[in-house]
């Protein structure tokens, strides 16, 4: 939702990053927006709602709209009440529920200062399932060698569906230098090291991404509601995410023609290539609105779909061998060094460089005469790139 806001900030940003002479621009005029990012689902739990302002092109991002009341109804009669999270903007329904197929949803808001937001009454779409998500190797159009992702999906009804699919991928760390030891500074001035036992795990980390691209399907030009070999994720072979082992969360949301047509606007606008593009609608209007004041804008969709998630895992030499090349890196320059106990101590404090090893050969010029072997700290200390701790999911 974010992105229909940003879009002139995010051309802007392109644009200028060409430019060979430096430009200070600020915003001239500006509307302070309410920005809502609403998806309710069938799935039976404590469902989030997210609201933010919009912000100025010399600011550093959105400001989270805090202390709202947050309430969505049905057409039953039946409500159900939000409170803010610790996350400041973030709301979370005090009680588990799910969207029902027979019956309307509408959203309200009233922020801290006493404005009123509302949505158009939004039903639960026909519910279907992922049948299988799988990865194949395989060349894209621009030539490079890596691994697609596709889902397959079957809908019962005869009635074309409309699709978004939401991706979360993670992936396995491996750093290239292994240690159970640590350099330690005891004084800069003389410089003095000690080696100690290293109190944390720094080899094997594991990372998690939510997808940032709006990806839609429809099946309303098919001779029936299946969708096959749709392509969620490629990564290419020297992406260093799939050098260990990978694992791709898809969700699939079965959403209305009003919610389609409002992604696909914003993905129109969203990968237009220029700052000065003949595409710039400005405000993408959703099926929210402001009770209070009819012509304030409000930036967003409230969503109610049917979901459905499905998790593949695999290894980097499920699909590539030796032969296909040397396996991607993180850290390309993890070359080892022994550097002289000042500068080792330089380096050491600061965070820039990481224990490897006693040397076992004398030193030379190329790599110095130092008492340790050190690499760049990223090559040693995988949690420069993620956490340590193993998800819950993963499986080896």
């Amino acid at each position: 939702m974010k992105r229909a806001t940003l879009f002139s900030i995010v051309f802007a940003v392109f644009f200028l990053h060409g430019c060979i002479e430096e430009i200070d621009f600020e915003t001239e005029t500006f509307e302070s927006a309410l920005v809502v990012e609403a998806t309710i689902t069938n799935k039976t739990k404590l469902q989030t709602i997210t609201l933010s302002r919009t912000f100025q092109f010399e600011e550093d991002g959105p400001s989270a709209e805090t202390n709202a009341t947050v309430l969505v109804s049905d057409s039953m009669g039946n409500e159900y009440s939000f409170e803010e999270t610790d996350v400041p903007g973030v709301y979370q329904s005090t009680t588990t529920f799910s969207a029902q197929l027979d019956r309307d949803y509408e959203l309200s808001i009233i922020t801290a200062n006493g404005r009123t937001y509302g949505s158009n009454p939004t039903a639960l779409e026909s519910t279907t399932q992922i049948d299988d998500l799988y990865a194949e190797r395989e060349t894209n159009e621009s030539g490079e060698l890596g691994v697609s992702i596709f889902v397959d999906s079957n809908n019962s009804t005869e009635e074309g569906t409309y699709y978004r699919f939401e991706y979360e991928e993670t992936y396995k760390i491996v750093s290239q230098y292994f240690t159970d030891k640590d350099l330690e500074v005891v004084t800069y001035s003389p410089p003095e090291v000690k080696l100690v036992p290293k109190n944390r795990e720094e080899f094997t980390c594991y990372n998690t991404v939510p997808s940032t691209a709006i990806l839609l399907a429809n099946t309303n030009t098919l001779s029936e509601d299946r969708l096959s070999r749709f392509p969620v994720r490629f990564l290419s072979r020297e992406n260093p995410k799939i050098s260990t082992r990978y694992s791709l969360l898809v969700k699939q949301l079965v959403i209305s023609r009003d919610a389609y047509v409002f992604y696909e606007t914003l993905k129109n606008f969203s990968d237009s290539g220029s700052l000065f593009s003949q595409v710039q609608p400005g405000f993408i209007s959703g099926n929210l609105f402001s009770t209070t004041n009819e012509n304030e804008n409000v930036i967003g969709f409230f969503e109610v779909a049917a979901v459905s998630s499905k998790r593949i895992f695999f290894n980097y030499s499920d699909y590539f061998t030796p032969q296909d090349g040397s396996l991607p890196l993180f850290v390309e320059d993890c070359d080892l060094k022994r550097p002289r106990l000042q500068s080792l101590v330089n380096l050491i404090g600061s965070g820039g460089a990481k224990f490897v090893a006693e040397p076992s050969e004398p030193g030379n010029e190329e790599i110095g005469f130092g008492p340790y072997l050190i690499a760049p700290k990223p090559c040693v200390d995988c949690t420069v790139f993620g956490t340590n701790v193993v998800p819950d999911f993963w499986e080896e």
